[in-house]
Formats: structure tokens, sequence, C-alpha cells
């Protein structure tokens, strides 16, 4: 596929008042792209958007809730005339065992991390596909290589991956394209809260820089940006990290070069038989109920 243009094109960032969501809006502006900063409604999302000025477009939502994630994504388009990209990448842990994590603390973090993703998608996709733009997701080794006192947030993260795989897969027929960013350890908020766990800040003091050390959003964000020019399938940070990932890439990439080969892709969008991914579900808004019998 052709490298991605993003002069004067819309892209959203999720997240985008956290400190890698932050940091990709900044580069995303130096690209001369219009960032459309997702996130809470909130004095910190104020911020963001009033330091990028007038090439950023706002679009206050909580991304557990389906409905705000597609109207604040569809009417961010308006003003950037559709979207050619996405850096979905709003994410939370509730740093504990999986066996302890409390049901509160599991259901939000499976709420923004899951849901979010998989409603962020179904909001950006048919914007996306429009322009035959590219999409990314934000993920962790964590999703690969379990980490303890994680909670639920592994496999929050596993589900990241899997969702991506996914909607690349169902998008074979089309010029669309998505990817997954593996992290490690990024110097955010995010990871300061998981340090304040005794057990963890503990383990971390004991354990080899390699492994603990880490990156700035700034270096991230750089490249998540390129790897969102180039298309790029698969991103991990700290590169060292790769291999990690690469029995699972493997699979993947090899099931779909199977799929693309049997009947089943005539009944994707852009297929013989499939509709296009431009075409929702249901409105925005409704939701499934169940008929009483």
């Amino acid at each position: 596929m052709s490298r991605l243009t993003l002069e004067g094109r819309g892209v959203l960032v999720t997240g985008a008042a956290g400190g890698i969501g932050a940091a990709v809006a900044r580069r995303l502006v130096r690209a001369g792209a219009r960032p459309v900063l997702l996130d809470l409604p909130g004095e910190r999302l104020d911020r963001i958007a009033s330091e990028l000025g007038a090439v950023a477009v706002a679009a206050p939502a909580d991304v557990r809730d389906r409905a705000q994630v597609v109207e604040a994504v569809d009417a961010a388009c308006e003003q950037t005339d559709g979207l050619v990209g996405a850096v979905i990448g709003a994410g939370l842990v509730r740093p504990e065992t999986l066996v302890a994590q409390t049901e509160a603390d599991a259901r939000q973090v499976i709420d923004v991390n899951f849901y979010g993703t998989l409603w962020t998608f179904q909001a950006v996709m048919p914007h996306i596909d429009r322009q035959g733009g590219h999409a990314l997701a934000l993920s962790s080794i964590a999703g690969i290589a379990p980490i303890p006192l994680s909670g639920v947030y592994p496999a929050t993260k596993a589900a990241v991956d899997s969702i991506v795989a996914t909607v690349r897969t169902e998008a074979m027929n089309r010029p669309t394209s998505a990817g997954v960013v593996y992290l490690s350890a990024v110097d955010t908020q995010m990871n300061r809260d998981v340090q304040s766990d005794p057990r963890a800040g503990r383990a971390m003091q004991h354990s080899s820089a390699l492994l603990t050390r880490a990156l700035t959003a700034e270096t991230v964000a750089k490249r998540i940006v390129r790897a969102l020019e180039h298309r790029r399938r698969v991103l991990t940070a700290p590169r060292w990290m790769a291999p990690t990932v690469w029995p699972q890439t493997i699979t993947r990439a090899t099931a779909e070069w199977f799929m693309g080969r049997t009947a089943l892709r005539d009944e994707l969008p852009g297929g013989a038989a499939g509709a296009a991914l431009t075409e929702r579900s249901e409105p925005v808004g409704e939701r499934a109920t169940e008929t009483p019998a």
C-alpha cells in the first residue's frame, strides 16, 4: 500500500489528554495533520486543545459510551472533512492480582480498554474507509506475555490485538488498513500509578533496568506517527521486544493469507457480495434489546 499523506487531513486520537495521546497529537500537528482530540470533557482536554490551536478539533466523549463516541467522531468529521487515520489509545490499569481485583475495577478497565477500543473502531472505520486510511490501536507487551499485578489489564490488551486483527481481515478487499502497537513501560501517569502500588514499586527497584526503563511519551509518539504514515501492521516499542510478538504476527498473517483465498472473501466488505465498511449495523444511540418471549 502507498504511504499515507497526513497533510491537512483529520486523524483521531483517543486518550488525547493523556501522556501518549497528547504527544501523538503534537507530533501530528508537526506533520501537518488535523488531530481530532477525543477524551473526557474537562480541563485536561481543554488544555491540550488550547495548546494546539485552531488546527485541532476537540471531541469530548466517554469512550465507554458507544453513542457518545460515534456522535463525537461524526461531528468532528464535519470540521475536518473526514478522517484519514486514527490512533486509538485510551487505556486504564488498576494494579492488583487477577483473583483479588474488585468487580468495580475490573469492569472499569474492561469498559475503557475493550469497549472503548471496539466503539472507537465502529465510529472511525466508516470515515477512514472513505479515504482509504489507516487505524492504529495501542496494545501492550502485557497482552502477549501477561504481567502479574496488572489485574485484567493484560486480558483487555490481548483483546485489543484481536480486534485489530479482525478489522484488518474484514477490510482485506478495501484500501483501508489497520495495525497494532505493542508498548512496554512509557513514562506517563498510568505508569506512575502502577509504580505507586507498593508491590510493583518494590519489584521494579529490584529488577533489571533493561526491563523496567520507561520510554518517553515523545519517543513513542514519534514512532506511532511514523507507523501511521507507513501503514505499519505491527509496531513494538521498545524495538528489542519485537521477537516476543513474531509468533503471533506470523500466525495471524498466515491466517489472513488463507482467508483471502476462500469463498468467504467475497462476503466481506468490498467483495462480490459484501457491503461497504461505510455501513453501520445500527443507528447511533440505538440499543439492542431482547424481544420478550
